[in-house]
């Protein structure tokens, strides 16, 4: 979700509180009507300000995956995926940041 500019977020408050229409307001603005309804809520709470956002949390220790690769190199995404209980997405993205590579590919497994 794109976090809007506290800049933005004041325009809308104040045209809709000026008398103009929380769908006007989204067009005007380029935002969605639940974006419009959002800032509204915000501003009633007297906190404008975009909330902070959290970073991605790491689901898999590197340096466990290293050892992992190093003691096991035959280890597809989806074996790998098991052992540290999380999708083998999540195993493809972390070899990805550290630059690793699979030794083989899938189509190896069947010959």
């Amino acid at each position: 979700m794109k976090t809007y500019e506290l800049e933005i977020r004041e325009k809308i408050v104040n045209f809709v509180l000026s008398g103009g229409a929380k769908i006007k307001a989204a067009q005007r603005f380029g935002v969605s009507r639940s974006t419009v309804y959002r800032c509204l809520a915000a501003h009633a709470t007297g906190n404008l300000a975009p909330k902070p956002r959290a970073g991605t949390a790491r689901k898999i220790d590197p340096d466990r995956l290293r050892r992992e690769l190093k003691d096991n190199p035959d280890l597809t995404l989806t074996e790998i995926a098991k052992i540290f209980n999380v999708h083998f997405v999540t195993v493809w993205h972390c070899m990805q940041r550290m630059g690793l590579k699979l030794k083989r590919s899938h189509s190896d497994r069947d010959k």
